[in-house]
């Protein structure tokens, strides 16, 4: 048996056991083969280094957003976006308080540091309930003398202490309404939203979880019950499954304060991450600087002429003669929907990919970045044993409150015997060792 890491789990009997227990109810995908033997770990300065760019570029792209327009619906129609959720804003003052409360970022650790590569905000950010679970997990199991080390944050505490704060600036009985809908999230049983309700309530908050249609039908005679209600659902990706988004008008129009307001989805708009790259004039040299260390070179499709490492190019022929170089992008998709790697392509392949982009209008380039090799373990649960990774990463610290709080990461993971190469879904520990 390969020996573990110091960050793994020393007996894989009991993580085998722990992590069945753990999931029970919803074991997905990113659990099936292989799991994660313990956290992925960085030293602490990397993650002091995340903290501060994630914060920061949250507020610049807070900034960006707001300099497309005056309201809600200008800004909106200035990103293309989707005319059918124009009726889901609300008070503009609100939509500029809380649209990056909720936050994950999608960053890369390259040889050079981290890189940003997108930006999503809203309530319904993926990752909240996995972390809570894995770092719960990671500090039962490790070693006192490792997990002592480590500091593993609960986003679930993070967004309780948001969700109160929230409470008090509005005057808000403790009590909530978590909507969800379980197909969006790949799960059939309602313990996966039932453990955000039992830490709810345990932070003091009286909550109750909703199916969409369960919550729309309770209205009938239980509106103005739920002062704050917390949607766990993402209204474009609700129409890009072929739903009504009239079906989801109602939980905005209920009268409660709902979280994250539409103006999130406005700031995760990745067209943004092309007005920082591009240093729009309001940005100041500081500012300048920081996009061009943490941002990968990005523009919006709609340009002609473009710059890219001190040259002139025609945008459209730069992308087909250095293919490679480049990913092509749906600003307003999640879940890496409508996201091309060049290189992956080819030449007919790619051309069909930037027509497409060309014909929405709406679509970002952006250069491609590499993770550099990342050492991580993981537990083959057919042989019963760990094996060591030199794997690539995609780190999606969440950002709840203005504080990081846990940082989920994708890793790849090699064939072994009976099942092909995938990714998985594990945490981030940051070391002060």
């Amino acid at each position: 048996m390969t020996a573990p890491s110091p960050a793994a789990v020393a007996d894989p009997r009991q993580l085998h056991n722990a992590l069945d227990h753990q999931f029970r109810g919803f074991r997905t995908f990113w659990f099936d083969r292989l799991s994660p033997a313990g956290p992925l770990v960085l030293p602490a300065e990397r993650g002091v280094e995340l903290e501060g760019a994630a914060t920061r570029l949250a507020g610049l792209l807070r900034t960006a957003a707001w300099h497309l327009g005056d309201t809600c619906l200008a800004r909106h129609r200035a990103l293309g976006l989707d005319e059918r959720l124009t009726a889901f804003y609300r008070d503009d003052d609100f939509e500029h308080r809380y649209a990056t409360a909720i936050g994950r970022p999608d960053v890369i650790l390259t040889d050079e540091g981290w890189k940003f590569i997108e930006f999503n905000f809203c309530s319904a950010t993926g990752g909240q309930v996995f972390t809570h679970l894995l770092n719960e997990l990671w500090r039962q199991l490790l070693p006192a003398r490792v997990s002592a080390a480590l500091t593993l944050d609960d986003p679930l505490t993070a967004r309780n202490d948001l969700l109160r704060t929230v409470l008090a600036d509005h005057g808000l009985d403790p009590k909530l309404a978590l909507i969800g809908y379980l197909p969006d999230v790949g799960v059939q049983d309602r313990r996966y939203y039932g453990i955000e309700i039992d830490a709810l309530r345990k932070a003091g908050i009286d909550a109750e979880y909703f199916d969409t249609g369960e919550f729309v039908d309770a209205l009938a005679t239980r509106r103005g019950e739920f002062p704050l209600v917390l949607e766990r659902v993402v209204p474009q990706e609700w129409i890009d499954a072929g739903r009504d988004p009239a079906a989801l008008l109602p939980i905005r129009t209920c009268g409660a304060t709902v979280l994250t307001p539409q103006s999130s989805y406005q700031v995760a708009n990745k067209q943004l991450f092309a007005v920082l790259s591009g240093h729009p004039e309001w940005m100041g040299a500081a500012d300048r600087e920081f996009v061009d260390t943490y941002l990968p070179w990005t523009r919006g499709i709609r340009e002609d002429d473009v710059e890219f490492q001190g040259e002139k190019w025609q945008l459209t022929d730069l992308l087909t003669r250095r293919r490679a170089d480049f990913v092509l992008k749906r600003s307003d998709g999640d879940q890496n929907f409508d996201v091309h790697l060049g290189s992956r392509y080819d030449d007919a392949q790619w051309s069909a990919v930037i027509t497409k982009a060309r014909t929405a209008g709406t679509w970002i380039v952006q250069q491609a970045v590499h993770s550099t090799a990342l050492a991580a373990d993981v537990y083959d649960r057919e042989r019963e044993e760990y094996l060591p990774l030199s794997t690539a990463a995609v780190f999606g610290p969440l950002i709840v409150g203005g504080r990081m709080a846990g940082c989920p990461v994708r890793y790849e993971t090699p064939a072994v015997p009976g099942a092909a190469a995938s990714s998985i879904l594990g945490t981030t520990g940051w070391s002060t060792l």
